[in-house]
């Protein structure tokens, strides 16, 4: 859910008066997109030190300017963060660090964490801003079974804390709307609390606990609407065919949510219907696991996006009237020619299907 101008100073007013005891004093965020620009940005302008650990650190400048215009944020004005250090190297990126952020996607995920597993501080916070594809299964496989006599805290957020688009690489970003609230799981989960608070005092939004990280691996977003979205454009696709321009536009499919048609949406709830499925057998065989926030896919983007969604009767209505969804073009290959063909070298194949729909 996105907030509107005058809940966010508010609450953002109330959040500064607690900030200060749980605030870190230096964080490393590890990865190179979208929600890596603006954690970094806007981290580094709340007085945190940040370090940057990144696959191309020639690409960046010594500081992030992220652009609110527009969004519910809009009266902070231009947000700048000057950098501590941006680099390649492991070692040098988390060390004293008292938490470290994996902001990438989640077939980065176990790469990262084997790269920053020896270097990592006693008692660090490590977590994920985007938890999904069984992160904190990627953990335990790269720190190992003990892994809290190597970290003080494992932690993951169900949701990245703003939708956001990079401007510029590696020195201007834009945050499109922050989240009305964000929600963590931690292992072990005694700490969740303290940690929501420390997650509240760097993000300056609410953030509420999650019983555990299953709650993560059985909510994926993206991973589950992508595929079901380009599966309802492309089912005719053999592998080679390509497709004019107008015959996209013919079916919708120009864009992922705006023209969002009633054959993806029926897609999409069968691949809902089985993770509910799932919840309910998981829930029958073990009654004391708490799966209460694992929940339909209609029900989350309502939640989460909240006014934004103009019409919620329906699935497809819920997309295409989702203002926080518009303007995202699908991902298609140019052959020239005015004729376009699926892109199977894009995040849909190589983080949504095997880190999210698979998992």
């Amino acid at each position: 859910m996105t907030l509107s101008v005058a809940q966010a100073s508010k609450e953002i007013a109330a959040l500064k008066e607690q900030s200060n005891r749980f605030k870190p004093y230096q964080v490393t965020v590890c990865g190179g997109g979208n929600g890596a620009h603006v954690a970094s940005g806007f981290l580094a302008s709340q007085g945190i030190r940040v370090n940057v650990l990144t696959r191309q650190p020639k690409r960046w400048t010594d500081s992030i300017c992220i652009d609110t215009a527009g969004s519910s944020w809009s009266g902070r004005g231009m947000i700048t963060g000057k950098l501590n250090l941006v680099t390649d190297d492991a070692a040098e990126a988390v060390a004293n660090s008292d938490v470290v952020i994996v902001a990438a996607p989640a077939n980065a995920h176990p790469d990262i964490l084997r790269k920053v597993s020896p270097y990592l501080e006693d008692g660090v916070a490590l977590g994920a801003l985007f938890a999904q594809g069984g992160f904190d299964m990627a953990a335990t496989n790269a720190l190992g079974k003990n892994i809290n006599s190597k970290i003080g805290t494992l932690f993951g957020l169900q949701n990245i804390p703003w939708i956001c688009k990079i401007k510029k690489y590696g020195s201007e970003a834009r945050i499109i709307g922050p989240k009305r609230c964000l929600y963590v799981a931690t292992y072990p989960v005694e700490d969740k609390c303290n940690m929501a608070l420390k997650i509240e005092s760097m993000f300056d939004i609410p953030c509420e606990t999650l019983p555990n990280f299953l709650c993560l691996t059985l909510t994926p977003s993206n991973q589950i609407i992508h595929p079901a979205r380009y599966y309802g454009i492309f089912r005719d696709w053999d592998g080679e065919k390509s497709y004019s321009v107008e015959e996209v536009e013919r079916r919708n499919g120009m864009t992922l949510y705006d023209n969002f048609d009633e054959y993806s949406a029926e897609v999409l709830t069968a691949i809902d219907n089985e993770l509910q499925q799932i919840k309910g057998a998981l829930c029958k065989r073990f009654p004391q696991l708490d799966l209460s926030h694992v929940m339909p896919i209609a029900k989350r983007i309502v939640t989460q996006y909240g006014s934004d969604v103009k019409d919620t009767s329906s699935l497809k209505s819920i997309f295409c009237s989702n203002v926080g969804y518009k303007g995202c073009s699908t991902p298609m290959k140019d052959v020239g020619n005015g004729r376009v063909m699926p892109n199977v070298n894009t995040r849909l194949f190589w983080e949504d299907i095997p880190y999210g729909l698979c998992i």
